[in-house]
């Protein structure tokens, strides 16, 4: 197949990722993959396939907000546009979104080409459409997303629960929405350094226990709650280091917390890095803090490098982590919760090793790039065969 993969950018974000394991995996099943970012390039481009059947194109185009509807619509012609000559070009026989406005502008673009409407879409939805109240642009951008989603023909939920939440904001007939839980390249998790090497090249302590996130710093990750979740685990064990690899809009929040919490020796924020596998092998105890997600990749990540998992049971983590059987479930933004869950796996580590070796199995059988991208492949090869929808 020759397969368009369509993304925002290359910056560090989980959609971006699952699009580059993705052109990935297609590239090593022998598939032609060209893959589009609409606004520009980043630092994912460094772990972007080696391979001659695939290729990056970056438009260089900016999105306005759709408050602001006369550029908003100028871009959108603009976009609109530049994706019509590529696939001229490219002529693909599937096209694969990951963000909702992109399938809107790839639906449009495909009526516009000489290569018709019967290029299908397959639109991977990586998170819910809408996460707090539907104010005025959340309410404007659903009504561009029902469009979109209707127009594609085939919808990928990245979990159960994002699944239930498209059906009930849009309406979709059941059977055009599938659940396709997001995989994992873990390549890079093979052979990796031992956990006192990995410490001392990031200059850590050798001896003291150490309680790990990794994602970008975003709201949604409410590290903030992280952070006074590890101001109570610092009364009973004194010793223990918390650790975030990450950068983003988040960032002021969160050392504000380590300020407020007086636990500033305590903490260390790595910034972004591009060793993410290596990074994991510091830590004795994964967090994932997060008050919503679609299918947290780190999540998985942390099961392949064999650490205790302990995660908010939002959106797809629960379809993943079974409570005291491979991690450990808490509800989300209650860090008295988070707390009792690392001084227990702190204090019981023979618990928490069990829980990171049935979790290491799981990743390893299930998440890993060739399943993954066998179901995607399936996937879209049915969607070549399905009817074009209706405009």
């Amino acid at each position: 197949m020759k397969i368009l993969q369509v993304i925002p950018d290359l910056r560090v974000g989980g959609a971006e990722r699952v699009a580059i394991n993705l052109c990935q995996g297609f590239v090593d099943k022998g598939h032609q993959v060209l893959l589009v970012s609409i606004k520009s390039g980043g630092p994912q481009e460094k772990i972007l396939p080696q391979s001659d059947l695939f290729s990056l194109q970056i438009l260089g185009l900016q999105r306005s907000s759709i408050l602001r509807p006369l550029h908003f619509f100028r871009d959108s012609r603009k976009l609109q546009h530049k994706l019509s000559s590529v696939l001229r070009s490219f002529q693909p026989d599937v096209v694969q979104t990951h963000i909702p406005e992109d399938d809107l502008y790839l639906s449009r673009a495909c009526e516009k080409t000489g290569i018709g409407a019967h290029i299908p879409i397959v639109h991977s939805l990586q998170f819910h459409l809408h996460r707090k109240s539907l104010d005025l642009r959340s309410r404007l951008r659903l009504r561009l997303f029902k469009r979109a989603l209707q127009r594609a023909t085939t919808v990928l939920a990245v979990s159960g629960a994002v699944k239930e939440k498209v059906l009930e904001l849009t309406q979709l007939p059941d059977s055009s929405v599938q659940v396709l839980h997001n995989g994992v390249d873990l390549r890079p998790f093979q052979n990796l350094a031992k956990k006192d090497e990995v410490r001392k090249s990031l200059g850590l302590p050798l001896n003291r226990p150490i309680i790990f996130g990794v994602g970008r710093f975003h709201p949604a990750k409410n590290y903030p709650m992280f952070v006074r979740a590890s101001a109570l685990v610092h009364e009973t064990h004194p010793d223990a280091l918390f650790v975030l690899v990450g950068d983003g809009e988040e960032r002021a929040p969160i050392e504000a917390a380590i300020h407020k919490t007086k636990m500033k020796e305590h903490w260390r924020l790595l910034g972004q890095r591009g060793d993410v596998p290596q990074c994991l092998k510091i830590a004795d105890l994964f967090v994932q803090s997060s008050d919503w997600e679609g299918f947290p990749v780190a999540v998985i990540e942390a099961m392949a490098a064999k650490l205790p998992v302990i995660a908010t049971e939002v959106a797809g983590v629960g379809e993943v982590i079974q409570h005291q059987k491979n991690g450990w479930l808490i509800p989300p933004g209650n860090e008295h919760e988070l707390a009792d869950a690392i001084r227990h796996l702190l204090d019981h580590p023979q618990e928490a090793q069990e829980l990171a070796k049935q979790a290491e199995k799981l990743a390893w059988e299930h998440y890993n790039l060739e399943a993954w991208t066998r179901r995607a492949e399936s996937i879209l090869q049915r969607a070549l065969r399905s009817p074009a929808p209706s405009p």
